[in-house]
């Protein structure tokens, strides 16, 4: 009995050894860790002065020791918020927040009152860039109706100089009418004219016989003799009415031949001349309708592209590229969701389409490459939520996430087989780089295609532009800088055309 009580009592005295021995290491640590705080405030190092001064929060156990502690802390904090105030970090404010929640007896009236200014003073920046962000796209929405204002102008003027250009033929086309309608009128005259000398001269042949014989049948009573010249003398005269009779039958019929040629001349003259007025207003139709060559794939040169066939751009072409650009803008709307990149696919494939129209591309094209643009990131819809929305990545998640331009493919299958060039091209080259140290393939210069040099300007400025979370955005003069500063990604042409449109 006397041996456990020895014992329970060799331990008690251990135990409060060891408790003594302990709070002692602790105050002295505390101690040390407010000692270091205090040296670094000193050097105006306030952040070593505020790790330090958490380190001796967290170990500090009496109330004395815990008053000086939380005294200093409160300084610190304090200095590290007006820092903070003048240039903000927001990986270092939410450390605060989670310390005070952490401390909450370090928080007093100054630190709340800083607090709420840096939250108030950001909330101020976020509904600028907001607004911002709003204004410029109330301008791009401006502007793209002014460029289609002035399409439907410059077609409205085209259609109205065809109208005239038909109009002036068709003009044309009657005083040719109205000149051979008075060439048959004037042959019509003179035919006329042929049969009244015709009609005339019978008349006076038959009148002249009949003299002739009124004038035999007085001479018959007077002699035989008178009346065998009267005989030869009107058989005579019937001989020249005859002959007469047969020089103006011929003489019409030749006129008739004539006149018939002449008829065969002017209506092969009027049938030439409806088919010409009919081949102008066909053409004419044709100008004004026709789109020009519409080339469908990707090229390396800004002139439209020479080894493609021609696709005829017709009102069904149109229409399937309105329900292709649908089709592209919802599944573009999926990728910003998935990449947490607000608007990224409308903003780009915009650019991507004023960039193709002021570089001179047909229209057609220039659709082709907004929708392509829509839709380039497709591949990250393959890609794990979580590597996406990760703030870090290592070298191998990096590898990982430059895959998405391989994995794109299997979502392109609602694409015309007669475009899938150029949504290929904008799908997996838009990450080469002029160079040639880009991905996947390591393509340089004219052999990356148009439409992945459009993407990679246009992608890189959008970024550039726009506020992320580790950094806010760049004026447009600044973002545009930075790209000229990189001539060995970007192509320099674009880059000076994107200058001009933003």
């Amino acid at each position: 009995m006397l041996l456990n009580n020895c014992k329970k009592i060799l331990f008690s005295i251990i135990f409060v050894a060891c408790s003594v021995t302990l709070f002692a290491a602790t105050t002295d640590l505390s101690v040390r860790f407010l000692d270091k705080a205090n040296e670094a405030f000193e050097d105006n190092n306030i952040e070593d002065a505020y790790k330090y001064v958490n380190q001796a929060l967290a170990v500090t156990k009496d109330k004395e020791s815990q008053a000086n502690v939380l005294y200093f802390a409160q300084t610190v904090y304090s200095v590290k918020l007006q820092n903070l105030l003048e240039k903000y970090d927001d990986m270092a404010f939410i450390d605060i927040q989670m310390n005070l929640e952490k401390y909450p007896n370090v928080e007093n009236t100054k630190i709340k009152k800083l607090m709420k200014q840096i939250e108030t003073e950001q909330a101020n920046i976020a509904k600028a860039a907001e607004k911002a962000e709003v204004q410029a796209q109330r301008k791009i929405e401006a502007e793209r109706f002014e460029a289609q204002q002035e399409s439907l102008e410059a077609q409205t003027q085209a259609m109205k100089e065809q109208a005239d250009a038909i109009k002036q033929q068709a003009e044309d086309t009657k005083q040719s009418q109205e000149a051979l309608k008075e060439a048959i009128i004037k042959q019509a005259e003179v035919t006329q004219t042929t049969q009244a000398e015709f009609k005339n001269a019978l008349e006076t042949g038959l009148k002249d016989m009949g003299n002739a014989f009124t004038e035999s049948a007085k001479e018959q009573k007077r002699s035989t003799k008178v009346i065998a010249f009267a005989v030869i003398g009107i058989a005579i005269i019937i001989l020249i009415v005859v002959l007469l009779i047969i020089v103006i039958v011929r003489h019409g019929l030749k006129q008739q031949k004539i006149q018939q040629e002449q008829y065969v001349q002017a209506f092969k003259m009027l049938a030439a001349t409806q088919n010409q007025t009919n081949r102008i207003m066909l053409g004419g139709a044709v100008d004004i309708y026709g789109q020009g060559n519409l080339r469908i794939a990707g090229t390396s040169t800004w002139a439209p592209a020479q080894a493609l066939p021609d696709v005829t751009f017709t009102e069904e072409d149109e229409e399937e590229l309105k329900q292709l650009a649908i089709k592209c803008e919802e599944i573009g709307q999926k990728i910003d969701s998935a990449t947490g990149r607000k608007n990224n696919s409308k903003n780009v494939s915009e650019i991507v389409y004023k960039l193709s129209i002021q570089l001179g591309l047909p229209q057609g094209l220039a659709m082709l490459n907004f929708c392509a643009a829509m839709i380039y990131d497709a591949g990250f819809l393959g890609i794990d939520p979580d590597l996406l929305s990760s703030t870090t990545l290592s070298e191998e998640e990096k590898e990982a996430m430059k895959e998405h331009v391989n994995l794109a493919e299997k979502y392109l299958s609602f694409v015309p087989k007669k475009y899938w060039n150029v949504f290929e091209d904008a799908a997996m080259k838009h990450h080469e780089n002029i160079d040639g140290t880009g991905y996947p393939k390591g393509l340089k210069g004219d052999e990356i295609p148009q439409i992945a040099r459009l993407i990679r300007v246009a992608e890189s400025y959008v970024s550039l532009s726009s506020r992320r979370s580790y950094r806010g955005a760049m004026d447009k003069e600044s973002a545009v800088a930075a790209l000229r500063e990189q001539e060995n990604l970007y192509d320099k042409d674009v880059v000076d055309v994107l200058e001009q449109i933003v």
